[in-house]
């Protein structure tokens, strides 16, 4: 049985992940996080969770569109209505790190599990981890952001020496549990930049439990630029301060949390549906293969799996 490393276990991780465990393949995935999802993530807390990363999920793709409707029947997606969106947004639930589960269900995946390196052993691959575990396989396929790839894999195959053209963009985000609600406030509202770009009551999504109300606040991607090393503290007062300023007088704050995304949104994309090195068995895919939303994700790790197995058939 073919065996595959994949590193990742974000949307284009699982997607590829997923497909080659339907074809027969034996597949392990190892992601640094506590948790699946990557940018489509969820942070709990004893006032309820929130979703940090990205906020919603749009389908364009048939096959994508298809995917969310049966994440749907497995309890794992909902739609979240808001007046005046001519396209359907969709949600994890009970949070956004929750939709990608129907694609990890009976995979081999190992969290918190930080690669160091990985080495070609012509045949196949074997890759280190933090600890010294040590993982082999036939093929590897790596899902992360395009400037963690690069570092991983310089010196290892050609296929990082294009990943410099590819661009992001950071983004802080601040999560806040209020203990009363925001009755006149409007629940999702967006900006071009600045420090609320985004502001959406978080408990307003469906399959969400809090006392009393939580919101997230995400700052754009200049300002989040200018003030990327910032410390968490100063980005957090000057969140803080910009979000009052938009709701008005705030209730009593239970908590409030910041969180920096290096690597949030893809601004300049490879333009390819993944990379992929079939004599030697490795391949990246991810967002920043196709564009800055969660389907490129889906469909560049889908590719990649085709890829794979298209190379192995013959």
């Amino acid at each position: 049985m073919t065996s595959t490393i994949v590193i990742g276990a974000g949307m284009a991780g699982l997607a590829c992940a997923r497909h080659l465990a339907d074809a027969g393949q034996d597949v392990i995935v190892l992601d640094k996080g506590r948790g699946l999802g990557g940018r489509l993530a969820t942070r709990r807390s004893e006032y309820g969770a929130f979703d940090h990363g990205a906020q919603y999920i749009t389908a364009r793709n048939p096959g994508f569109a298809a995917w969310l409707d049966q994440a749907e029947l497995a309890s794992s997606a909902a739609p979240w209505q808001q007046l005046g969106v001519d396209r359907t947004w969709w949600v994890g639930t009970p949070g956004m790190s929750r939709i990608v589960a129907p694609l990890a269900e009976g995979l081999d995946v190992r969290k918190a599990c930080r690669v160091e390196a990985v080495r070609s052993n012509a045949p196949g691959w074997t890759v280190a981890c933090e600890g010294d575990e040590i993982v082999q396989a036939d093929h590897l396929a790596i899902a992360i952001p395009a400037p963690q790839a690069a570092t991983l894999l310089a010196g290892v195959t050609p296929l990082a020496d294009g990943l410099d053209v590819v661009r992001y963009a950071p983004c802080w985000t601040l999560m806040v549990a209020l203990a009363e609600p925001l009755e006149t406030a409007p629940r999702v509202y967006r900006a071009s930049d600045g420090p609320c770009a985004w502001i959406a009551c978080d408990s307003s999504k469906p399959g969400r439990a809090a006392d009393g109300e939580n919101w997230v606040i995400q700052a754009g991607p200049g300002w989040s630029e200018i003030h990327l090393e910032d410390s968490s503290d100063t980005v957090s007062r000057l969140l803080h301060d910009a979000f009052e300023s938009w709701a008005g007088a705030l209730p009593d704050i239970r908590s409030s949390q910041v969180h920096r995304w290096r690597y949030a949104r893809v601004l300049k994309a490879l333009d390819a549906p993944c990379l992929w090195d079939g004599e030697a068995g490795i391949g990246l895919a991810g967002d920043w293969c196709l564009g800055p939303r969660v389907e490129a994700a889906y469909l560049s790790g889908r590719a990649l799996a085709g890829r794979m197995l298209a190379t192995q058939s013959r």
